[in-house]
């Protein structure tokens, strides 16, 4: 076979194999779609995978371009949080709802801070006093003021992550948009 031959043979191949992927429609599959008591929908690729209690219930899906633009509430595993506000009325709502949701984070975090504030106050002091005093701090003692300090600095760093990075994601897989969180 000469080269020629075989790059024309190779090249309509992988001409061959690109056609075949286009034009297989992955959106052509089944897709199902059920409600569980708890009013989470749930969707699939096959009746198989719907929860046995779901089945009799579980609904075609036919999909279209209009299907893509609508978002749908996802459950939240076991165990995590799954704080989202009640459906506003409108956009005007919304906003107010987010707004107040991160003022209510943003007080938690001033308060976080003041306790932090005071309990590294009270550690100070009893270094200070133990110093004056010229003799060993009580190690019960010592290990529960660092233990309340290094517990207040995860609950600041966590409540921090909650305004810079949770609420905002929400917010903005709820279309509400990051703007309106600042004001």
């Amino acid at each position: 076979m000469n080269l020629r031959y075989s790059r024309l043979l190779t090249s309509a191949l992988a001409l061959a194999a690109c056609l075949v992927l286009l034009l297989h429609n992955p959106a052509s599959a089944e897709t199902y779609q059920w409600t569980d008591k708890d009013g989470n929908v749930g969707f699939t690729d096959s009746l198989e995978k719907v929860p046995p209690q779901y089945r009799k219930s579980a609904k075609r899906v036919e999909e279209t371009k209009e299907s893509t633009k609508t978002f749908q509430r996802v459950p939240t595993p076991p165990g995590r949080n799954n704080t989202m506000p009640s459906a506003p009325t409108d956009q005007g709502d919304s906003y107010a709802v987010w707004r107040q949701r991160m003022t209510a984070a943003r007080a938690d975090l001033e308060e976080l801070r003041s306790k932090r504030q005071k309990a590294q106050e009270e550690y100070d002091n009893l270094l200070f006093r133990r110093n004056q005093q010229s003799r060993p701090l009580d190690s019960d003692t010592e290990a529960k003021a660092t233990s309340k300090i290094s517990e207040l600095d995860q609950r600041i760093r966590n409540k921090e992550y909650e305004i810079n990075t949770a609420i905002p994601d929400e917010a903005r897989r709820a279309g509400v948009s990051p703007d309106a969180l600042s004001q």
